[in-house]
């Protein structure tokens, strides 16, 4: 019985060492992200054309070896904030903003190869928005899903980042589950609904 609990403390020492050694870890970076026109509006006709990049931020944070959590920020032209802030009787303000994604998933780490999948929420920052909105805007823009992989060289790494933006977590988790069923005509039309916006991440670890 003492030799049973002598092991069981060993082993809870041990890993409370050990765990936060290996798998703890900070993470800073920056993103690159094409942006072409969202589906079924037009914000900047000529933005496709001319390969309209924007920069981003990322901050993320690994737990307990494969928990993961991150926050991604997006710079967005003042045409996608006038689409995106607009509704039937008001168009939006033409004014930059941020577009910021906070997710939560699993992360893998296999020596070099990274690969991770989060879901999360968005919110929207428009540049001095107390002055161009009411006090009704909804910040909140919907949820998203993210898949990736990529490379770590030590202290950096780079990544391809795919995210999904859907309208509401309910509509998300719907076709998601659609997209993994069973039934490959529901999974077909789930996977043509599902749209990615590709990024390319550059990161640093602390």
């Amino acid at each position: 019985m003492h030799k049973t609990k002598f092991l069981a403390i060993a082993v809870i020492l041990i890993l409370a060492m050990v765990i936060p050694a290996a798998a703890d870890q900070w993470e800073l970076g920056m993103s690159l992200t094409p942006l072409g026109a969202e589906p079924g509006t037009d914000p900047d006709p000529e933005a496709e054309e001319n390969g309209f990049v924007v920069p981003g931020f990322h901050i993320g944070y690994r737990f307990l070896l494969i928990g993961y959590v991150s926050w991604d920020s997006y710079v967005l032209p003042p045409e996608y904030i006038t689409q995106m802030t607009s509704n039937v009787s008001n168009l939006g303000p033409f004014r930059p903003g941020f577009l910021n994604t906070w997710n939560i998933g699993g992360k893998l780490v296999l020596g070099p190869v990274i690969g991770y999948s989060t879901i999360g929420l968005n919110s929207i920052y428009v540049y001095k928005e107390s002055e161009y909105l009411d006090e009704s805007f909804d910040k909140n823009f919907g949820a998203n899903w993210k898949v990736g992989a990529g490379l770590k060289f030590g202290d950096w790494g780079i990544h391809l980042d795919f995210m999904s933006i859907f309208s509401d977590a309910r509509t998300m988790f719907s076709d998601l589950d659609d997209l993994f069923n069973d039934d490959q005509e529901i999974s077909d039309a789930a996977a043509d609904r599902i749209k990615f916006i590709p990024s390319l991440v550059a990161t640093l670890y602390l």
